[in-house]
C-alpha cells in the first residue's frame, strides 16, 4: 500500500482542538545514510549493490498496514509542504510526532514496527501514569510490552515527583501504574517481551528511575539504526547483526534468538537490521550485497568482522555455533579484501 497524505487543511484539522494524532512527517526522496563501516573495503560488489531505502520509504509499509484501522494515524509529504514542516521543527524524516490534544507536541522514539505503533496509539488515550490497587495490578503488568508499576509511600514526595517526571518522558514506549502503600517505596519493571522482571528499591540517586527505565525498555535484541549506532558501537560489546527485508523476518528472529542473546548478553549484543535501508551495511562486513537474509559478528574494539558464510539456516543453535567457533579462533576475521563468495568458497573447504 502507498502512503496516503493529508494536505495542510486536513493535516491542521487533524491537530486541532482536542484530536489526538501521531503524525508520520516524510520525504521519501530523502535518506540520510550511516556507516557501520570499521574495517577496509575495496569496491567490492558497488555495481551490485542492494538497492537501499530511505527511512520514510521502510517506514511506509509499517505504517499503510495499520493506518486504516487508526484514524488517529496522519502522514504529511514534507516535500510538497516544507513550510509546514519548517513550521513544526522537523529536521530529518521520518519525524513521528504525538499531538495529544491539549496544544503538545511531543516526539515519539519507540520503534518504527506497525505492532509498536499500535501499542503507543492504546497508551496514549490512557493517563501517564494509571493508579492501581493490587487487585488490578496484575492484570496491568501485562496491558504492554513494557511496564512499570510503582507501590510508593506517600512520605516520599521526591520519588513521587520522579516517577511522574519519567512516566511523562517515556509514555512513548511504556506504560506506568501507581499504587499506594505504607511500606517501604519500590518499582517493579515488567519487560514482557523478553520475559524479563527486576524491582528497584534504592531511589535515592538523582537518575536512578531514569536508569531503571531505559534498562526496562532496552529490548534484548535491538533494532540497528543510525540513531542509535554510536551506542552499540561505544558499547564495549561485540555485535550480532542480523539483516533482513520484512519485519516479520527480523522479529521472528529476535523471538527465535531470544535465549541465545540471554547466554551471551554480558559479552555480545544482537541486533536486527532493516535491509531495506540499511542494505549497503552487509558490504563492509563481508557479506554478498543484496543477499538477505545474512548475518555478521563485529568487533567494534579490534576492527574485526566475522560474516557467517555457512549454507545452513540461520537459527539459534548454527548461530550459537558460530559464536563459539569465533571465541575459540576456529574462525579468522575477514581480511577486509575477500569478494564474499571467495569467502564462503574457503568455508566449504574448511
Amino acid at each position: 500500500m502507498a502512503w496516503k497524505h493529508a494536505n495542510e487543511q486536513d493535516f491542521r484539522r487533524a491537530i486541532s482542538g482536542h484530536n489526538l494524532a501521531l503524525v508520520a512527517f516524510v520525504d521519501v526522496g530523502t535518506g540520510t545514510p550511516i556507516s557501520i563501516q570499521k574495517t577496509p573495503i575495496d569496491s567490492l560488489g558497488s555495481e551490485n549493490s542492494h538497492p537501499r531505502k530511505t527511512g520514510s520509504q521502510a517506514l511506509e509499509s509499517e505504517w499503510m498496514s495499520i493506518a486504516g484501522s487508526h484514524t488517529s494515524l496522519i502522514s504529511f509529504d514534507c516535500s510538497t509542504g516544507s513550510a509546514v514542516c519548517d513550521e513544526f521543527g522537523i529536521i530529518s524524516y521520518p519525524a513521528l510526532r504525538f499531538f495529544d490534544g491539549h496544544g503538545q507536541m511531543k516526539s515519539y522514539r519507540g520503534p518504527r514496527r506497525a505492532s509498536a505503533i499500535a501499542s503507543f496509539l492504546k497508551r496514549a488515550v490512557r493517563p501517564a501514569i494509571t493508579t492501581l490497587d493490587e487487585e488490578n495490578s496484575t492484570n496491568f503488568q501485562s496491558v504492554d510490552e513494557t511496564v512499570l508499576i510503582a507501590h510508593i509511600n506517600s512520605r516520599d514526595e521526591h520519588v513521587v515527583t520522579a516517577f511522574e517526571t519519567v512516566s511523562s518522558q517515556f509514555q512513548d514506549r511504556a506504560s506506568f501504574g501507581l499504587i499506594d502503600t505504607t511500606g517501604a517505596s519500590t518499582i517493579a519493571c515488567y519487560n514482557n517481551r523478553d520475559e524479563q522482571k527486576f524491582t528497584m528499591s534504592d531511589l535515592t540517586a538523582v537518575d536512578a528511575l531514569t536508569k531503571l527505565v531505559e534498562s526496562c525498555i532496552a529490548p534484548l535484541i535491538g533494532e540497528f539504526t543510525r540513531a542509535n549506532e554510536m551506542k552499540y558501537l561505544q558499547s564495549g560489546k561485540s555485535l550480532v547483526l542480523f539483516f533482513a527485508t520484512s519485519s516479520g523476518e527480523r522479529e521472528a528472529f529476535a523471538d527465535e534468538m531470544r535465549q541465545v542473546a540471554k547466554m551471551y548478553k554480558e559479552y555480545l549484543s544482537f541486533v536486527t537490521v532493516d535491509a531495506n535501508e540499511y542494505g549497503d551495511f552487509a558490504v563492509p562486513l563481508g557479506l554478498t550485497p543484496g543477499v538477505f537474509p545474512a548475518l555478521a559478528v563485529q568487533n567494534p574494539m579490534y576492527g574485526q568482522v566475522f560474516p557467517y558464510t555457512s549454507r545452513a539456516k540461520i537459527s539459534p543453535e548454527t548461530v550459537g555455533a558460530f559464536v563459539m567457533d569465533i571465541v575459540q579462533k576456529k574462525v579468522k576475521p575477514w581480511d577486509g579484501q575477500s569478494r564474499p563468495e571467495e569467502v564462503v568458497q574457503a568455508h566449504d573447504e574448511l
